[in-house]
C-alpha cells in the first residue's frame, strides 16, 4: 500500500477546513477554541476513503499569522499540497507567506484550490485567478493543475478528490527500512487503559509493536506498545503515514512536541548545524552576521544564532552558507528542510536545507569551509561520505556514525565506504573505524617524526619502547584513547611503515649503525661480562665507570636485545655464555634429585653466597624452580 500525505495551505478562513470536510466527512477542528472561534489553531487530521489503492491522509494546517508555527509542524512531512485561496478574497498576505513556505520545503507538487466559488461571478474569479498565476510564476505550482469548488454546494469536490488521488499515485513511495525510521511528535496525552500515547506523521521508515526506538534529543530507549495509523490498530507503521504510537515505560510529561522517535543511533545530537539559507523574495527583511532567529524543523521550533559564513549580510532572495548555533541540542539529518523566522518581531522570512548535522564550530571567511560545504550541497552521496571521513577523521568514525550523518541505512554506507576503500581514498582500520587520506598520511608522518628523532639520538639502539611510542602518538594526535593509538600502531605496521619486534618499534628499514667508539665499547663490555663470569657487576656500577653514560647504557640495552646479554638479577646482567652454564649446573642436579639447596647450588657453581641467592631468586621468577622451606624443586618451566 502507498502512503501519502496531503497538506493544506493558505489564508485564515479561506476554507481549508471546510473543504477537508467536504472531502473526507471529517471535521478537523476538534478543539473548543477551535470551534468557538472559526479558525484552526493545532493541526487536524483527515482520511480520504475508497482512494483506489493509496492510503492518503490529510493534515488541516493553520492560516492564521500566530499559528503559522503550528503549521510549520505539520507541513514538513507532506507529499503534495492543496494550495487554497478563496475566491472571494483572493491572494492574501498569510497566502504569500504559505507559498513562500512551501517553496523553501521545496515541496515538488500540489494542486491550487479555489474555494467559495458560490460566492463570486466569473468574472471575478477570472479576475483572483490571473493573481493566482502571478503568484505561481516560475515556481513549482506554475504547471499545477487549478480547480474552483465549493464545499458549501459540493461543486468540483468530487473531481478534486479524485485528482488527488491521481496525483497521490504519481508520488514516489518513501523509504522505508526499519533503521530509517523517524517521527517527529506533534502531540502527546494520555488514553485511559493505555498509558502515553504520541502522534506524529512517520517521515521516513517503518516501526512496529515491540520495537525498541529512541527519543531524542533526549537519547532514551522506548519500547513500543502498540500502534495505530489512520485510526486503526497496526502491527506495523510506514513512512507516509498519520501514526499513533502507545509507548511504555514513560510518562505523558516526560515528552514533548518537537522531539523526535527514531531508530536507535540513526540521529545525532548537535548543537551547531551547517546549512544554506535563502531569504524568501517577498520579506522586507535582512538578516545579519549573529542575528537571533526561530528556526522550525519537523514539528520543533528552536532559537539559535546565524554565523554567516560567506556574506555579511544576506537581503531578500539571497542564500549563503550559514552556521546555526543552539543553546541545547537538536537532531537533524543531511538535507533536512527548515524554515526561520525573526527572533522579534516573530515573522517568516526564509529557510534552507541542513548540509552538515553535526558541525565543528567555524570560523567566517574561511575559504576551505566554503568550499567543503559547496561539496556538501551539490556532491554525490559518495563525494560527500567521502568528505565527511575526512572531516571526522580524528573522531574515527564507524559506519553507523557516518550513515546517521550522511541520513542512509548502515549497509548503504558501508557499500559506499568499501568503493572508496578500493579505490585508496580512505582507510579502514582493524577496530572498524574509517580515516582519510590525509588523516593517514598525518600519522604516517607524526610516526615517523618521533621514530627518526629517537634513532637520531640513538643510533645504537634497536628502537623506541612500543609504550612510550603509543604515548606520544596519542599526544601528537590528541587522541582520546590508548586503544585508538594501538589501533593505528597496527595499521603502520601493517603498511611497513614502522617495524614491531617485541615491545622495541623501529622506522622501517632501521638497522643499528656503530660508530668506531661505539663498536670498540660493545667490545669493551662483552668482554667484561665474559671475564666477569657468575659474579658480575651492578649494571650502575658498570655504567658509572664510563664518561658517556649515555651510550654505555644504550649498549647494554642492544646487548641485551640480541641476546648476548640476559638479565640475572635486579640491576644485573650476565652473559649469555655463563647464564646457560649455571642453568645447565642446577638441571643437571636437578635431573638426579628431587631438589638442590642454596648451599648445594653455591657449591656447584663455584661462587658466593651473593650470587646463588640472586640466581634462585631470578630462577623462582621465571617458575625454572620453586622455592620449598630452603630447598628448591624443580618449577614447571
Amino acid at each position: 500500500m502507498q502512503n501519502v500525505i496531503v497538506g493544506t495551505a493558505g489564508h485564515v478562513d479561506h476554507g481549508k477546513t471546510c473543504l477537508i470536510k467536504a472531502l473526507s466527512g471529517i471535521d478537523t477542528d476538534r478543539l473548543k477554541e477551535e470551534k468557538k472561534r472559526g479558525i484552526t489553531i493545532e493541526l487536524g487530521f483527515a482520511n480520504l476513503l475508497d482512494t483506489d489503492g493509496v492510503h492518503i491522509g490529510i493534515i488541516d494546517v493553520p492560516g492564521h499569522e500566530k499559528f503559522v508555527k503550528n503549521m510549520l509542524a505539520g507541513i514538513g512531512g507532506i507529499d503534495l499540497v492543496l494550495l487554497v485561496i478563496a475566491l472571494d478574497e483572493g491572494v492574501m498576505p498569510q497566502t504569500v507567506e504559505h507559498f513562500e513556505i512551501l517553496k523553501m520545503l521545496q515541496i515538488r507538487q500540489g494542486i491550487i484550490v479555489l474555494t467559495k466559488s458560490d460566492t463570486v461571478d466569473s468574472d471575478w474569479a477570472d479576475m483572483v485567478e490571473e493573481d493566482v498565476n502571478e503568484l505561481v510564476e516560475g515556481s513549482f505550482l506554475e504547471q499545477a493543475p487549478r480547480i474552483r469548488v465549493s464545499s458549501y454546494t459540493g461543486e468540483n469536490i468530487e473531481t478534486l478528490k479524485q485528482m488527488i488521488i491521481d496525483m497521490a499515485k504519481k508520488t514516489g513511495k518513501r523509504r522505508e527500512e526499519a533503521e530509517l525510521f523517524r517521527l517527529p511528535i506533534d502531540r502527546v496525552f494520555t488514553m485511559e487503559g493505555f498509558g502515553t500515547v504520541v502522534t506524529g506523521t512517520l517521515i521516513e521508515g517503518m516501526c512496529e509493536t515491540g520495537q525498541e526506538v529512541m527519543v531524542y534529543p533526549q537519547e532514551r530507549l522506548l519500547k513500543i506498545r502498540g500502534v495505530q495509523s489512520h485510526g486503526q490498530k497496526e502491527e506495523k507503521a510506514f513512512a507516509g503515514q498519520r501514526t499513533a504510537i502507545n509507548l511504555a515505560g514513560i510518562k505523558k510529561e516526560e515528552l514533548s512536541r518537537g522531539e523526535v522517535l527514531a531508530y536507535p543511533g540513526s540521529l545525532v545530537n548537535s548543537t551547531m548545524v551547517d546549512a544554506t539559507l535563502r531569504l524568501f523574495g517577498s520579506t522586507q527583511r535582512k538578516l545579519k552576521n549573529g542575528d537571533r532567529v526561530h528556526l522550525s524543523y519537523g514539528s520543533a521550533q528552536v532559537i539559535g544564532k546565524v554565523i554567516l559564513l560567506d556574506a555579511d549580510v544576506i537581503e531578500a532572495g539571497q542564500e549563503a552558507f550559514v552556521q546555526l548555533r543552539f543553546d541545547e541540542p537538536i537532531c537533524v539529518k543531511r538535507n533536512d528542510k527548515f524554515i526561520v523566522r525573526f527572533y522579534s518581531p516573530v515573522e517568516t522570512f526564509g529557510g534552507g536545507t541542513v548540509l552538515n548535522p553535526a558541525a565543528d564550530k567555524h570560523k567566517r571567511g574561511q575559504e576551505a569551509v566554503i568550499e567543503s560545504l559547496r561539496l556538501k550541497k551539490t556532491g554525490t552521496d559518495i563525494e560527500v561520505l567521502e568528505q565527511m571521513v575526512d572531516e571526522e577523521s580524528r573522531r574515527f568514525p564507524e559506519p553507523k556514525e557516518l550513515a546517521a550523518w550522511m541520513d542512509l541505512t548502515v549497509s548503504e554506507a558501508e557499500k559506499l565506504l568499501d568503493t572508496l576503500r578500493n579505490k585508496k581514498k580512505i582507510l579502514h582500520l582493524n577496530d572498524g573505524s574509517f580515516v582519510g587520506k590525509a588523516y593517514w598520511e598525518r600519522v604516517a608522518e607524526t610516526a615517523k617524526e618521533i621514530l627518526a628523532q629517537f634513532h637520531r639520538e640513538n643510533p645504537i639502539v634497536g628502537g623506541m619502547d612500543r609504550e612510550e611510542l603509543k604515548s606520544r602518538l596519542a599526544e601528537r594526535l590528541h587522541l582520546q584513547s590508548m586503544k585508538k593509538a594501538e589501533t593505528l600502531m597496527a595499521e603502520l605496521e601493517k603498511r611497513k611503515v614502522i617495524s614491531i619486534q617485541g615491545s622495541i618499534v623501529s622506522v622501517a628499514g632501521f638497522t643499528v649503525s656503530y660508530s668506531d667508539e661505539a663498536s670498540r665499547l660493545v667490545t669493551d663490555l662483552e668482554n667484561i661480562y665474559k671475564k666477569a663470569g657468575i659474579e658480575v657487576p651492578s649494571t650502575e656500577e658498570l655504567v658509572s665507570a664510563y664518561k658517556d653514560k649515555k651510550q654505555a647504557k644504550q649498549v647494554l640495552a642492544e646487548l641485551t636485545k640480541q641476546g648476548v646479554l640476559v638479565k640475572a638479577g635486579t640491576g644485573v646482567l650476565m652473559h649469555k655464555e655463563h647464564w646457560d652454564r649455571a642453568l645447565s649446573v642446577l638441571r643437571d642436579y636437578l635431573s638426579s634429585h628431587p631438589e638442590i639447596t642454596l648451599g648445594e647450588f653455591r657449591d656447584l657453581l663455584g661462587t658466593s653466597r651473593k650470587y646463588a641467592v640472586m640466581l634462585l631468586e631470578t630462577y623462582d621468577q621465571m617458575k625454572i624452580t620453586k622455592k620449598v622451606g630452603d630447598a628448591r624443586i624443580p618449577g614447571g618451566k
